[in-house]
């Protein structure tokens, strides 16, 4: 049961801090597009972040369930899937 807690803990933290820098990204555009000196050009790319909490809060029974090992899975999947979708969602929304 702890490698359980400790996968999801370092799962929470890795992915929420590439879906955080990813996201900021895509908002803030490259210097090709950034034109008006606004800091977010396109924050409908901040889309990925309600996705991934969304994973993580799904994650969250870890730490009381005693089926444990599925939460995790869900919460794993929901969290990294939240990148790829969440781009595409955005790319979507931009246009």
């Amino acid at each position: 049961m702890k490698k359980i807690k400790t996968s999801y803990l370092i799962n929470t933290i890795v992915s929420g801090i590439i879906a955080i820098l990813i996201s900021t990204f895509f908002a803030g555009g490259t210097i090709a597009e950034n034109y008006t000196d606004k800091t977010w050009v396109a924050p409908e790319f901040f889309v990925i972040i309600p996705i991934w909490s969304l994973g993580f809060l799904i994650g969250l029974p870890v730490y009381k369930s005693v089926s444990a090992g599925m939460y995790l899975f869900l919460s794993i999947l929901i969290t990294w899937a939240s990148i790829p979708f969440g781009i595409r969602l955005g790319f979507y929304l931009a246009t």
